[in-house]
């Protein structure tokens, strides 16, 4: 089995806006908690205060969040308060006997929570392996696998990987791993031998057929 780090372009947009997320939620759970003090009259202090913690650190993390964890090493623990400070404020406001507002919270609830675990894993290495059974691509909640008789033609080259698909349609990958020559030899014959196993292996089940 070999692998190859890649770029997927569209786990790269998710890792981009994870910041401007984390504005949205920080500016609703602002909005929401000042919204609940007001119909409280200005009561229940210690737990908005908490909630308007949560907020401000999530404004603050959405806003600087590539300058100090580009890694995203907090996020998914963020991710996880966001989850407690939404669902204390949704059991506030259920008080208020008003559905219109603590429904959207809990909406929020389960927004966090999505995002939680769909971010703890768009922010991993995106590796790209080829096994026996086929190559397999990193997608937003689990592995997409591609196998060997779906594919005409891998080729791997030191800055790119490019699929080809048996209906004519490819999909191109910028490493961001650096390869060796003999690597690339190596990987380009793997996926060779395995794609022509395949076909001749198609062939055989068709001769069978045609002479039972």
């Amino acid at each position: 089995m070999y692998s190859v780090t890649v770029k997927i372009e569209g786990i790269e947009s998710r890792r981009r806006s994870a910041g401007v997320l984390h504005v949205v939620v920080g500016f609703f759970m602002i909005f929401n908690a000042a919204n609940y003090y007001r119909i409280a009259n200005y009561k229940n202090l210690l737990p908005i205060a908490l909630v308007l913690l949560v907020a401000s650190i999530s404004l603050f993390y959405g806003f600087f969040r590539r300058r100090m964890d580009l890694s995203a090493h907090y996020n998914y623990w963020l991710r996880l308060t966001q989850v407690a400070a939404f669902t204390i404020l949704g059991f506030l406001m259920i008080g208020t006997e008003r559905p219109n507002d603590y429904v959207g919270v809990f909406m929020f609830v389960l927004l966090c929570i999505v995002l939680m675990f769909s971010e703890r894993r768009i922010f991993q290495e995106t590796t790209i392996f080829f096994t026996n059974d086929g190559i397999k691509i990193p997608g937003y909640y689990r592995d997409h696998l591609v196998k060997w008789e779906e594919l005409s033609e891998v080729i791997v080259r030191e800055d790119f990987l490019t699929i080809f698909n048996t209906n004519k349609k490819y999909l191109q990958y910028q490493v961001t791993q650096d390869l060796s020559t003999l690597e690339v030899a190596k990987m380009n014959a793997f996926c060779k031998e395995k794609m022509e196993g395949e076909r001749k292996k198609v062939e055989g089940e068709s001769r069978q057929t045609l002479n039972p």
